[in-house]
This record gives C-alpha cells, sequence and structure tokens, in this order.
C-alpha cells in the first residue's frame, strides 16, 4: 500500500509541475487519465438472484488504461456503487435525516483488484434503505443497478481522478432487512474503587459507565460520549503506581488489558489510554468528592472532572417491577462498602413466564418514590432521564439496568 500511496502523492506533485513549467519545458511527461472502463456482466445469465439464498455476487471489471505518469503506472483503488434507477444522481447520506430523494448507495469496502465478491446481504441491506419497504411490502422482484467508483488515493486517502464504470443490470429477488442504528460501545469500570472489582462479568466484576441522554452516538459505528458522576475518594500511589484503596480503571468490552484506559503513571486525575504500551497504573481522584468521568470512545480520550455539588444521599435506592411483584427490591451500589454511593446498578432477566407477553414493566424506587420514564421495547443500550412518567418494558433477555440517583439519569445494557 505504501507504493500506491507515494505513486499516487509523485502523480499529484508532476500535476503541479507540469502546470508551473509548461512554457519552459516541451518535453514535460504528460498525465494520461481514463475516461471509462468496463464493468463485466455477472455470470448470473438473464435469472434472478436470490439474495436470501445467496451469499455473493462476483463481479469483475477491466483494468483502466491510464492513471499513468512519468512511464509509472498510478494503481486504483475501487469502490462498489449500487443503485436503483441507475441514474447515480443522489447518494445516501446515513447521517440525513432524510434519504427519499438518494438513488444509489456506495459502500464502505475497497479494493485494488479487479474482482469482487459483492455480499448479497449487503445488496438486501442497500436496498431496504433506499426503498424503504414495509414488512409486507417487499417485492418478489426488483432491479438493481451496480457500478465501480475507481480512484487513485494520496497518502491521506484522499481521491483523484474518479471515473466510473459503466453500469450493468441485474434483477434480485430481496427480503425485508430490519434497519438499524449501530449499538452505543460501551466500556466498564473496574477497581478497588468497585469493591476490588477486577474482573469481566458485566453486573458483578465490572459495571457499564452510562449513556448520554440526548446525545446522538455515531449510527455506523456506536461511537460517542460515556459518562459516569459519582463521589470518588483519593489515596496516594504505591510504589507499583497503585492503590488498594481507590484505585481504578475503565475497560473495554472485550475486557483486554492492553488496550484499556488506565492512569498515567501516578499523576492524579489523568486518565489514557494504554493502547498496548506500558501499565499507566490506577486511575486515583486528586481529592475526595464529586467528580464527573467523560469518554469519547471515538478518540479513545477521558478526564474526570471535580463537581461542585452536594446532592442528597438516599436511604434507600430499589427497584420493583412484573419480575418481583412490584415489590421493592434493593439495587446495589457502584462504590465500595463505607464510600458515599450515588450509582446504583441491577442485573435483571426477562422470561417470558414471569411478564406478560414477554414485556416485563418496571420503575425505579428512590426512597420507595416511584420514578418511570414511559414504556421501552427495546432496550438495548438504552438511557433516559427517570421521572413521573410510565413503566419502563423490557423484552426477553437478559440487562445490567444502572441508575444515578443525582440526576436521575439511567443506562440498560444488553448482556
Amino acid at each position: 500500500m505504501k507504493k500506491i500511496l507515494s505513486m499516487a502523492a509523485l502523480a499529484l506533485t508532476s500535476v503541479v509541475m507540469f502546470t508551473a513549467c509548461e512554457d519552459d519545458r516541451d518535453s514535460n511527461p504528460t498525465l494520461t487519465q481514463p475516461t471509462t472502463f468496463v464493468l463485466n456482466k455477472p455470470a448470473v445469465g438473464e435469472g434472478v438472484v436470490d439474495l436470501a439464498q445467496s451469499s455473493v455476487i462476483s463481479l469483475s471489471w477491466s483494468q483502466p488504461e491510464g492513471y499513468t505518469d512519468m512511464e509509472a503506472p498510478l494503481v486504483a483503488t475501487y469502490s462498489i456503487q449500487l443503485s436503483t434507477k441507475g441514474s447515480f444522481e443522489t447518494a445516501y447520506d446515513a447521517d440525513a435525516e432524510d434519504n427519499s430523494a438518494a438513488d444509489y448507495i456506495a459502500l464502505d469496502e475497497t479494493t485494488t483488484s479487479c474482482t469482487h465478491n459483492l455480499p448479497a446481504a449487503d445488496v438486501a441491506t442497500a436496498l431496504q434503505k433506499l426503498n424503504r419497504w414495509a414488512e409486507t411490502e417487499v417485492p418478489a422482484v426488483s432491479e438493481l443497478f451496480v457500478r465501480v467508483k475507481s480512484v487513485v488515493l494520496d497518502a491521506s486517502s484522499n481521491e483523484y481522478f474518479p471515473i466510473y464504470s459503466n453500469p450493468v443490470s441485474l434483477k434480485v429477488a430481496p427480503y425485508y432487512v430490519e434497519l438499524k442504528n449501530a449499538t452505543p460501545i460501551m466500556w466498564y469500570l473496574v477497581g478497588n474503587m468497585f469493591g476490588a472489582k477486577w474482573g469481566s462479568v458485566i453486573g458483578e466484576s465490572a459495571l457499564p459507565m452510562f449513556l448520554v441522554p440526548g446525545y446522538e452516538y455515531d449510527k455506523k459505528t456506536g461511537e460517542g460520549t460515556i459518562q459516569y458522576l459519582n463521589y470518588f475518594i483519593t489515596d496516594d500511589y504505591k510504589d507499583n503506581g497503585e492503590s488498594d484503596l481507590a484505585g481504578w480503571k475503565i475497560q473495554p468490552s472485550d475486557f483486554n488489558w492492553d488496550y484499556g484506559m488506565t492512569g498515567n503513571s501516578g499523576k492524579k486525575g489523568e486518565i489514557i489510554y494504554r493502547n498496548k504500551g506500558a501499565d499507566g497504573g490506577h486511575i486515583l481522584a486528586p481529592e475526595n468528592g464529586y467528580y464527573l468521568v467523560t469518554m469519547d470512545t471515538k478518540t479513545l480520550t477521558a478526564k474526570m472532572e471535580k463537581q461542585d455539588i452536594t446532592p442528597k444521599v438516599l436511604d434507600k435506592m430499589g427497584i420493583s417491577g412484573a419480575f418481583n411483584g412490584w415489590e421493592f427490591e434493593d439495587m446495589l451500589p457502584y462504590n465500595k462498602e463505607g464510600v458515599e454511593n450515588h450509582a446504583w446498578y441491577y442485573v435483571l432477566e426477562v422470561t417470558p413466564d414471569v411478564c406478560t407477553d414477554g414485556v416485563c414493566g418496571f420503575k425505579f424506587r428512590p426512597n420507595e418514590e416511584w420514578k418511570g420514564y414511559g414504556s421501552v421495547k427495546n432496550a438495548v443500550n438504552y438511557v433516559g432521564v427517570a421521572g413521573d412518567g410510565e413503566d419502563l418494558g423490557l423484552p426477553v433477555g437478559k440487562y445490567c439496568i444502572s441508575y444515578n440517583d443525582i440526576n436521575g439519569e439511567f443506562s440498560i445494557v444488553a448482556l
């Protein structure tokens, strides 16, 4: 790949040089760029490709003649585009609220080869995004147009000299695809601050951070900001950069210690991404008090900031629902025993025999009050602010439910 990028950079440099020196040297080499190339008709004949029964659609195309400068061929990078109309005028934008005008989708995967096995599942998903079919309205056969885009990339992956193949028409049998945004990425708190829990069992030895109400997580990747607000105690570091009293860390969902968030070699209040480097030791608060810990799961950065608040300490914190006959049941504290706590968790397993129609209603019970939100039917990494609302509802499954009594925020993480 380094060779590809260096040749692309060479071509761009040459173009600038030729423009500047055009009047000085008639012998300057000229950049040759093709205008098109040929996408072959896939070997499906005049039949229909059943997307539900097929794994891939095999594509092949000719190499563009050109992309040559100084007698050095530049390697092209190809990507696939799918259209419902063949016009390829308006691209589907995953971040846009309205894609009703979109008539094609550019797939993310690229190749430097002149062949590609296009996953049938990707085609079905693309058709669903473009056509927005109801589950009962998916046609038996749909027309699909495929074309290939060719570009040259520079060292920063910027695209230059784009050209397109001829579009090829296929008949496919689509199927309904439930379109969902990516599940927000969650990281987990472990350590002596949390009862000396240093494991990987969520809801037992590792506790989820909180999602942020109203925050728009990346629809494709689930990346974004997560947080944790509570009371922290401090301690002195030992020679090994740890603290048996109050040290802690933040772990990714695969609980690989080499890629977790650690302390910064004895600097209190600082959090760094280990990234397979040396262990930075435990994270420690600079002093006793309330802190908001925020983490950006895209940039893999985190910080803890002191909060000037004096929240009331609850006498009781519980949860009630159909799963326990609406009786008060204690939620468990995040903080270790003996430390003021405002974050709570409860592991709930919803079974069909316990809850009506497989949906289990419940409410939070701070100081035995009733705090709801509204029915939640799809609670995979769900977030909200509990108040005087209706019961929350969870479908069949197992969940770690977390609640913060300072601001009423809750997160529900599917296990």
